[in-house]
């Protein structure tokens, strides 16, 4: 059973009602990873998931005899995760409901992983950014051909595995070229997908921007990487709703001001050691 039949399966099963207590939610089922999304469209993507989980809450307290589409649920030995639904889930919790409609089916965590990253891209009321997208159709590649050993599965190709994930086939035929040059020893498990242990495809596509090494970057300098991505988002965010006349000329008055703070500091530096030089 391929993964597109196992979603269809899982799809198809039973509802029930589910008490939320039992479910469980993990970052290895969970595709849209803001991380992936360029820091400029980073705050965007937030807040368009804010807003979308209020809105169903706020439907949901209207009427305790309303319920959302049911959520999907991997059962993976005895353990119940949402692979689809992670919104809704919240919304549920944020009503104060204790029960919550869902289909299970059992799977191993491998499938599990791969399922949830092919119901995400495709007929979804929040949709995931491109970048998300693209990097579960890069994950699901490197599953289905061994990273890179193995041509596609039999019926499958570069349009109908684009078709899946609403990307190009032509970034699908990009990434199957590019599969067997990538030996994961040589990126830094910060580079992972949680779910599957490859590096992401956003790393892989900008190799040589620093993405390899980030793990070491950040165990020296977390705190700044970490102030560094908040400062980044919120930059986005004024970015999005500024004219793009303006933040060119934004720009270049920082620009300007920083070369001038530079040459004042070593116009001091200068004066410091011509001072000291002359000390009799």
């Amino acid at each position: 059973m391929n993964i597109e039949q196992a979603l269809q399966r899982l799809q198809s099963a039973d509802v029930q009602m589910l008490p939320l207590a039992e479910l469980k939610t993990d970052d290895t089922f969970q595709p849209r990873e803001v991380r992936m999304v360029p820091f400029r469209e980073q705050a965007g993507v937030e807040r368009r998931s804010e807003d979308h989980i209020a809105v169903m809450r706020l439907a949901l307290e209207a009427a305790q005899g309303t319920e959302l589409e049911p959520v999907l649920v991997a059962d993976v030995q005895g353990s119940r995760y949402v692979v689809d639904g992670h919104h809704r889930l919240t919304a549920y919790r944020r009503a104060q409901r204790e029960t919550i409609p869902a289909r299970v089916m059992p799977m191993d965590r491998a499938q599990a992983v791969l399922v949830s990253k092919l119901v995400n891209c495709a007929g979804r009321a929040l949709e995931m950014h491109a970048e998300q997208r693209r990097d579960a159709a890069w994950q699901y590649l490197a599953a289905v051909t061994k990273r890179g050993a193995v041509s596609l599965p039999t019926r499958e190709s570069t349009r109908t595995v684009g078709a899946l994930f609403s990307v190009s086939h032509s970034t699908v035929a990009r990434m199957l070229r590019k599969l067997p040059e990538v030996n994961p020893r040589d990126w830094s498990t910060a580079a992972f997908d949680p779910g599957t242990g490859f590096p992401r495809w956003r790393y892989v596509r900008e190799a040589g921007a620093g993405w390899q090494d980030m793990k070491e970057r950040l165990d020296v300098e977390q705190l700044t990487q970490h102030e560094a991505e908040k400062f980044a988002r919120k930059v986005g965010a004024l970015i999005e709703k500024t004219s793009p006349e303006a933040v060119r000329r934004a720009w270049q008055m920082l620009g300007i001001e920083a070369q001038l703070e530079a040459v004042n500091e070593d116009m001091r530096d200068f004066a410091a050691d011509t001072a000291e030089s002359m000390d009799f």
